[in-house]
């Protein structure tokens, strides 16, 4: 889900690379230069950035650390990961300190899959590009009339940014904070002490979708009231 740059937002530092196809190259590795964003690597090699962003498993929103690596992906691997909403690369970013991006999308190294599934006892379904996610009923049903007004009246989708950034189960908290405690992870509460594991809460993908959270989640009992110091985790407090 590139990640987190040190002392204040995302550090990219991907692992490997797909072989190649019998029908395209694999994707290329590009060193990230000073002043280099995910927007100006995808514009240089006429990809989208959502195109450059899926397929190495990190946000649109996400900021790059100059030597790290970005995969450039050709057309028909970028559509690929575009059409299955899952990276394409072997291994998923890893994850470094600092403060930006939904902190729990560092889930998406714990992940062990994006693809949708079923909803757990006691949770509802919200769309994301990772498949079905999961919040408590009511919390689900809040969110989802908040994302039909969003799209109404701002045209912007609100969602999820990463396959855990919704409802987590406990173990899928405990690997987050032993992801952040070893130095690789983003800031993660305790197993057991997460507003996640009750499906109450979500971590945004982009600042534009907490915007429209600020604007009118508190009409639908969304707001920010955990983590002040993160500006993607937004709660569920009820109506």
């Amino acid at each position: 889900m590139v990640r987190r740059v040190i002392g204040g937002s995302f550090l990219c530092s991907i692992g490997a690379v797909l072989l190649a196809t019998s029908t395209a190259l694999a994707a290329a590795p590009h060193p990230v230069m000073p002043g280099e964003s995910l927007w100006s690597i995808a514009y240089a090699n006429n990809l989208t950035t959502r195109t450059v962003a899926v397929y190495n498993g990190v946000p649109e929103s996400s900021e790059l650390v100059v030597g790290t690596t970005v995969y450039v992906p050709t057309v028909e691997e970028g559509a690929a990961a575009l059409a299955s909403g899952t990276p394409g690369i072997a291994s998923p970013a890893q994850v470094g300190g600092g403060d930006a991006g939904s902190a729990d999308s560092a889930a998406k190294v714990a992940a062990t899959s994006s693809t949708a599934s079923a909803s757990p006892f006691g949770m509802g379904d919200i769309p994301s590009p990772y498949g079905e996610l999961h919040l408590a009923f009511a919390a689900a049903d809040a969110w989802n009339a908040m994302r039909a007004e969003s799209l109404r009246r701002y045209d912007i989708d609100i969602y999820p940014g990463g396959p855990l950034s919704a409802y987590r189960t406990q173990a899928q908290q405990a690997r987050l904070y032993d992801a952040f405690l070893a130095g690789r992870g983003a800031p993660a509460n305790p197993p057991g002490t997460s507003s996640h594991e009750d499906g109450t809460a979500v971590d945004l993908e982009t600042r534009s979708m907490r915007w429209v959270v600020d604007q009118i989640g508190w009409k639908y009992g969304w707001s920010k009231v955990h983590a002040p110091g993160e500006w993607w985790h937004v709660d569920y407090v009820g109506r």
